[in-house]
């Protein structure tokens, strides 16, 4: 396990399944076996008859936050701005930070709006692979007139009221900046200022009313696929993302964070694609969908004798983290400021309508083996013109695994790489792709996947690792006859330049490291 958050070639998923499950009834919270039903409904808008009052409450909602002085922490840009200054992403902190964050912004828009029972909806985009055509309406869409049309309108409503923000910070919050490589409110807005699309109501969104659709990369993404394979770990870390020292730090991606979450987010582009996102009335549909699988994965857990949450010392560690900059409903600061505070629904008090992946709460589940095995990498530099290749002995247990049938546990890739910038490039996995050939994508076997970080992080210089699942692969190679026992299985990683990356991006990344192994 990653217990420093760093890459250092020991396999977290070496654990000791058997005692992992055999601990799942410790971890398993008494109120999950008495859950009263919750007092608020989150539907889901692919439903039909989703009922339009939600988002007529949602609308009322926003308004008011627009109407809201700079200097009201409710206000919409500065509830935004609680994301720019303190999400986690690339850790195992990523869900919980995510349910606390929306869980205050729902009781916010339940005040301002006046609707009692308001609840976020939320967006199940692999029953709808394209934004929802209501948040292209009013308010729901970034490019409406009441939102602020250029950054210098921006910076000059919000510099005030953010330096006296920062000036008034808590030494907690000042050392949480100093993780991100913030030393003053200079530095977030400059991190503000480098995305081009902000602030421009053309490019609110790359994709349009007239376009909503999601790319080919990001359908796969999204698709019932990748939602079970996000849904099959057996250990928290597995699900919801490596293990870090804090939860400013950048350490690894799992299925559910990389797949849907990042490329969502960078598809839907603009304000989506960066660290204001939740300018984008899309963002808390999108992160309720993520905490709904999260929920999804809880209630399989639990289903199936599992841990729902970290075990032993890692879960105190986790539990302990600091969140400090959440506000209420009347714009204070909140009490409960750690993590452990929102492990559970808790007080919010809300469940969900069902949505896709729900079927893997009863699902059987096979145990995996404990092996993993690292690649041989030539060359490691990655370049728009220059590709880099792992070549790796498949060891029987995971071929045979992945060939058995889909229920058992997912073998992977773990990816490392280390970008020169995280917004410039993207990064096709391909497996045994005929030599010469890197035009493969969705639907072909060579085709594993596409990875992308979301975001420009500040002053990161480490590898990150992506997990990419490649059981569906494997079948589909043994199928096409192109996966011969006796030969090592080459992974190939193709990089992309990214359109929204800016012209002086660095278009270089180093693939550090390349593992195989099975969840």
């Amino acid at each position: 396990m990653h217990g420093n958050g760093i890459a250092d070639g020991v396999s977290r998923r070496q654990f000791l399944i058997g005692s992992a499950l055999g601990a799942g009834a410790l971890a398993l919270p008494r109120w999950a076996r008495t859950q009263p039903k919750p007092k608020y409904l989150r539907r889901n808008l692919a439903k039909p008859g989703f009922p339009l009052r939600v988002l007529a409450s949602y609308e009322k909602a926003i308004k008011a936050m627009l109407a809201l002085p700079p200097t009201d922490p409710r206000n919409w840009y500065r509830n935004a701005f609680i994301h720019t200054l303190d999400c986690p992403h690339g850790n195992w902190w990523f869900v919980v930070w995510h349910r606390g964050y929306i869980g205050w912004f729902e009781r916010i828009c339940r005040d301002l709006s006046g609707d009692a029972e308001f609840a976020l909806p939320y967006w199940d985009w692999t029953a709808e692979p394209r934004v929802p055509a209501s948040f292209y309406d009013g308010l729901l869409n970034p490019a409406h007139p009441d939102y602020i049309a250029s950054y210098e309108r921006f910076y000059d409503l919000f510099e005030g009221p953010m330096n006296d923000f920062w000036s008034g910070m808590s030494a907690g919050q000042i050392a949480e900046q100093k993780y991100r490589h913030y030393t003053s409110m200079a530095d977030v807005w400059a991190q503000v200022k480098g995305n081009p699309m902000f602030f421009d109501p053309a490019n609110a969104r790359a994709l349009t009313k007239a376009h909503p659709d999601f790319d080919q990369q990001t359908q796969d993404a999204v698709s019932m696929s990748k939602l079970e394979e996000s849904l099959a770990p057996i250990d928290f870390v597995d699900f919801g993302s490596d293990q870090a020292l804090q939860h400013s730090q950048m350490v690894g991606f799992a299925t559910l964070e990389q797949f849907p979450h990042n490329q969502v987010h960078n598809d839907t582009g603009g304000f989506m694609g960066d660290f204001l996102s939740p300018v984008d009335p899309v963002f808390f549909a999108h992160h309720a969908n993520i905490d709904r699988i999260w929920d999804v994965w809880t209630r399989k857990q639990q289903a199936q004798g599992g841990p729902t949450l970290p075990t032993g010392a890692d879960l105190t560690a986790w539990s302990k983290e600091p969140f400090l900059f959440y506000i209420d409903e009347k714009g204070q600061p909140v009490a409960r400021n750690t993590a452990g505070d929102y492990a559970t629904i808790g007080d919010f008090d809300y469940g969900y309508e069902a949505g896709s992946g729900e079927e893997v709460v009863k699902a059987a589940r096979v145990r995996s083996s404990n092996t993993e095995v690292a690649a041989r990498i030539e060359p490691s530099v990655l370049t728009p013109d220059q590709d880099a290749t792992a070549s790796v002995k498949l060891p029987p247990a995971l071929r045979a695994a992945a060939l058995r049938d889909g229920r058992a546990a997912p073998v992977y890739v773990r990816v490392y790489l280390r970008p020169d910038d995280t917004k410039a490039m993207r990064y096709k996995v391909l497996l045994n792709a005929p030599e010469g050939r890197t035009d493969y994508g969705p639907g072909s076997p060579y085709y594993a996947g596409t990875l992308e970080f979301f975001g420009r992080h500040r002053g990161h210089g480490e590898a990150v690792a992506f997990t990419v699942p490649i059981s569906a692969n494997l079948r589909g190679l043994a199928e096409a006859d192109a996966l011969d026992a006796q030969e090592p299985l080459r992974v190939q990683v193709v990089a992309e330049p990214r359109e929204d990356a800016g012209a002086a991006a660095p278009l270089k990344a180093r693939l550090e490291k390349l593992s195989i192994g099975q969840f």
